[in-house]
């Protein structure tokens, strides 16, 4: 976007605020603020902040919302005309819809975080800065920054605009370390697995913590958490002490010691626990008949914790978390709503607010009862936060304490994914997606039956084969049946790659 394009549309925002009472002014920065050990690693990976385009689906259920949103690099104007119909209206409603939404998105690929993106602009952050002066002048309400995450950055973004974040303020991020979060949950007497609690930098500390906490619970394979600025698994390794004697763990430490993301290398990992620091924990090993699963809780703290949903996430070959289904497992979902509420109650008396996630191992032997550990809390948006709030966004209908939600008695069920990646979908537009998609009924999102596809992660398509999607359906295998029509579409695009987006 040019600096006159921005120009005009700050333009446009600034008389729809003079022109209209009432309004409620959002702007949104979904940088996601992980170190350069988790945004280096992954195909893609600087491009995820485009998930957060479901906030742009806000504007279609709320009239009186106007959003700034933030993004690098371009999102496609045909990107957002498909989401902004996703709910019917009528011509005016559509303008109207398109009036209130103000996309801001810089031609900039390049390797760096959102924030700074933006905090290198000083001059665009003031005129966003003066739209907001402009909307507080003539008494609309100015919401709080809406981010993925805090961090020291997104302080001084938030700094620039006058704001305040939306998410947790950054002197509580200490809560949602790895060290952290077992503090919390052994203060709150939640099972979870033996381990250390507090994060060192030095590996013949960590060494000689290991061998103490071998000693106690025996040797079997641990596994090492980078403290923070990793996410889905990805600051994970793993150790076996299986057969050794305590002068061998530092040893093993050092020289066995294996990241469970493929392409982190050893050295790069020491460098992230010498950078980060790291914990030690006893990997939970599932039972030789029987099943394993990873439930999650999604926490909003805002003057009290409310329960958005459970879900049940799903881990590739590496462990990590690839994706999600909703609703957790009934067998689980209560036991996973109690223990998320109680840490919930502890974070609200230390200050967090925002968006939080609980993760969960649970484990089943063959005959026996659900054994439930605790093994981490995030304090931002997590993987499961864009596929539930589009649903939200989209599927009108009761949302139930016991984390189902329900349409007309109809139960509805959703799952989501950010990896559908192949070489062959590169070159493939998000333009000729979509008028694929929509030319396909029953597997385009269809808002009377709240069922469909709603893909995401739009601006990693063409460059790197990489797309996202939440599928939406009365059922899991309704939801797969979805995800397999999606992908046969991908597919079918990839051996077209002469085809050129048609008019509808």
């Amino acid at each position: 976007m040019t600096r006159d394009e921005i120009g005009q549309r700050i333009e446009r925002l600034e008389g729809l605020l003079r022109a209209r009472p009432r309004l409620r002014l959002r702007v949104c920065c979904p940088s996601q603020e992980f170190s350069l050990l988790e945004m280096e690693h992954g195909t893609g990976h600087w491009l995820s902040c485009v998930r957060s385009l479901w906030e742009s689906l806000s504007v279609a259920t709320d009239p009186d919302l106007a959003l700034v949103m933030l993004q690098a690099p371009k999102v496609p104007a045909s990107v957002i005309q498909h989401l902004l119909r996703l709910h019917p209206g009528t011509d005016s409603v559509l303008r109207d819809r398109h009036e209130r939404h103000v996309l801001i998105d810089l031609d900039d690929a390049s390797e760096r975080h959102l924030s700074e993106k933006f905090l290198a602009r000083p001059l665009l952050l003031r005129r966003i800065r003066s739209v907001i002066s402009l909307a507080r002048h003539h008494g609309h309400i100015v919401e709080r920054l809406s981010c993925y995450q805090s961090s020291a950055r997104m302080d001084e973004l938030a700094e620039a605009l006058g704001l305040d974040s939306a998410e947790t303020p950054s002197r509580t991020l200490a809560l949602g370390t790895k060290a952290g979060s077992r503090r919390i949950f052994r203060h709150a007497r939640i099972p979870h697995p033996p381990g250390t609690y507090e994060a060192t930098r030095d590996m013949s500390t960590l060494a000689d913590r290991l061998a103490g906490l071998a000693s106690r619970h025996g040797p079997g394979r641990w596994l090492v958490k980078i403290n923070e600025g990793c996410g889905s698994g990805h600051g994970n390794a793993l150790v076996d002490l299986a057969g050794a004697d305590p002068a061998e763990i530092r040893a093993r430490l050092h020289h066995r010691l294996r990241p469970l993301a493929a392409d982190i290398s050893r050295a790069e990992y020491l460098r992230g626990v010498a950078e980060h620091g790291a914990i030690v924990e006893k990997f939970l090993e599932g039972p030789e008949t029987g099943l394993t699963r990873s439930p999650s809780a999604l926490l909003l703290i805002h003057g009290g914790v409310r329960l958005l949903a459970t879900h049940d996430q799903e881990l590739g070959d590496a462990s990590e978390v690839v994706g999600c289904r909703f609703p957790a497992d009934p067998a689980y979902r209560e036991t996973v709503i109690g223990l998320s509420r109680r840490v919930g109650e502890l974070l609200l008396d230390a200050g967090v607010r925002g968006h939080v996630g609980v993760d969960f191992v649970a484990h089943r032997p063959a005959g026996a009862p659900w054994e439930i550990n605790a093994t981490e809390i995030n304090l931002r948006q997590t993987g499961t936060t864009h596929p539930h709030r589009t649903v939200r966004a989209l599927v009108p209908g009761t949302w139930h304490d016991d984390s189902r939600l329900t349409r007309g008695g109809a139960e509805i069920c959703y799952a989501a994914t950010d990896r559908l990646l192949s070489d062959t979908y590169r070159g493939i537009t998000p333009e000729r997606l979509i008028h694929r998609l929509e030319h396909h009924p029953g597997v385009s999102f269809d808002f009377r039956r709240a069922s469909g596809v709603i893909p995401h992660y739009w601006t990693a398509l063409e460059p790197f084969g990489r797309i996202g999607a939440t599928f939406i359906h009365t059922s899991q295998k309704g939801c797969d049946s979805l995800r397999e029509q999606f992908t046969g579409l991908l597919e079918e695009l990839a051996r077209r790659p002469e085809e050129r987006t048609r008019k509808s």
